[in-house]
C-alpha cells in the first residue's frame, strides 16, 4: 500500500493531498523519519492550506517524540506560513516551545492567541504552562483555573493543575487532579499517562500499568509512554515486555538520553548482562546535553559495570 502512495506522490510531486496521504501511509506503517519527511514536502507544496498546517503540525509533534528542536520549530515555520492570519501555528509554536521548555517564547505565542480570543482554553493552558516554566505557580493557578471554569468538561486545564500541584510538592492535590482529568476524558493520552505516573511513584504499580497501557493504546508512538510504561513493568519482573517498550522509546526518541539509562539499568540489574548495560549507559552520556552531575546514579551504574566485566575477565583468566 506504501508504495501506491508513494507512486501518487511523485507523479503529483505538488500535490498536497497525495503528499499527505504518502506520509500518513508511512505514520501508519510505523517509519516515522520518512513520514516525518513526506509531512514536510506536504506542508510546504502549495495550496489547500489546512492540509498543509495539519501535515506542518503532525511533522512538529514527530519531531518533538524525537526530541529534536531545531527539526519541530521548523515545523512551526511551515505551519505559519500555510496559515499566517490564523491563530492555530501561534497555538503550535507555543506547545513546541513547552517541549523544549522555553517557557518566554510559550508565553509570547499564547499572549498573541488571547489577545485575539480570551477564551481560548487551548492558549490559557499554554500560558499556564509557560508562567509555571519561569516560576510563578500562582499565576499558572489562576488561569488554569480560568480555562477549567470556561469548559469543565475538559481535561487539560485539569493537567496543568496537576503539574502546578507537583511542582507545590502537593502529592494529593496532584493526584486528585490526575484522576479527574482522566475521568472527564477517557481518550485522553497525556491524562492517562499522568495518571500512570501519579499512581508508580505511590507504589499502585498495578494500577499504573492499566493506565500506562491504556496510554500505550492511545497513543502508540508517544516516547514519553513507552519509557514509562517500561520503567513500570521493570519493576513487577516483566522484563522482556520492559525491554520492549524501553527499546521502543529508544527508537521513537533517537536524541533522548532518558530510555538508554532505563535499558542499562534493566540489562544490568534484571538480565545480567553488564556488557549489553555498559553500551547503553555510554549511550546515555553520548546523547545527554549536559554531562550528569556528580552522585547522579549513572556514575554507580557505569562502575557496577566496569567491576562486572573486570570480574569475568579475571575468572576467565584464572580458569
Amino acid at each position: 500500500m506504501i508504495a501506491r502512495f508513494r507512486a501518487a506522490a511523485e507523479m503529483a510531486k505538488d500535490s498536497v493531498p497525495a503528499l499527505f496521504d504518502y506520509a500518513v501511509a508511512l505514520d501508519r506503517a510505523g517509519t516515522l523519519v520518512e513520514a516525518e519527511a513526506a509531512y514536510r514536502a506536504a506542508a510546504g507544496a502549495r495550496g489547500m492550506d489546512e492540509l498543509r498546517f495539519a501535515a506542518a503540525a503532525r511533522a512538529a509533534a514527530l519531531a518533538i517524540g524525537r526530541a529534536d528542536e531545531t527539526a519541530a520549530r521548523s515545523a512551526v515555520q511551515l505551519a505559519a506560513a500555510a496559515m499566517p492570519d490564523d491563530t492555530d501555528p501561534l497555538q503550535l509554536e507555543a506547545d513546541v516551545a513547552l517541549a523544549f521548555g522555553d517557557g518566554a517564547g510559550a508565553k509570547a505565542a499564547a499572549r498573541r492567541i488571547l489577545a485575539q480570543d480570551p477564551q481560548d482554553v487551548d492558549a490559557l493552558c499554554a500560558l499556564a504552562r509557560a508562567h509555571l516554566a519561569l516560576g510563578s505557580p500562582g499565576t499558572a493557578r489562576v488561569l488554569a483555573l480560568r480555562a477549567a471554569q470556561i469548559d469543565k468538561t475538559d481535561s487539560r486545564p485539569l493537567l496543568v493543575e496537576a503539574e502546578i500541584a507537583r511542582s507545590r510538592g502537593d502529592a494529593a492535590a496532584e493526584m486528585v487532579a490526575v484522576r479527574e482529568a482522566a475521568a472527564a476524558d477517557e481518550d485522553s493520552p497525556h491524562a492517562a499517562l499522568a495518571l500512570g505516573r501519579a499512581l508508580f511513584e505511590r507504589g499502585q504499580t498495578g494500577e499504573a500499568i492499566d493506565q500506562l497501557m491504556h496510554a500505550a493504546d492511545l497513543a502508540p508512538d508517544a516516547a514519553p509512554v513507552h519509557l514509562a510504561l517500561g520503567v513500570a513493568l521493570a519493576t513487577v519482573d516483566r522484563k522482556p515486555e520492559a525491554g520492549e517498550h524501553l527499546a521502543t522509546a529508544a527508537r521513537l526518541s533517537p536524541l533522548s538520553p532518558e530510555p538508554h539509562y532505563e535499558l542499562a539499568r534493566l540489562q544490568l540489574d534484571g538480565l545480567g548482562d553488564a556488557k549489553a548495560a555498559l553500551e547503553q549507559a555510554k549511550l546515555f552520556l553520548h546523547l545527554s546535553t549536559k554531562t550528569p552531575p556528580p552522585g547522579h546514579p549513572i556514575h554507580a551504574l557505569l562502575q557496577r559495570c566496569e567491576e562486572a566485566l573486570g570480574s569475568r575477565t579475571q575468572a576467565s583468566v584464572v580458569q
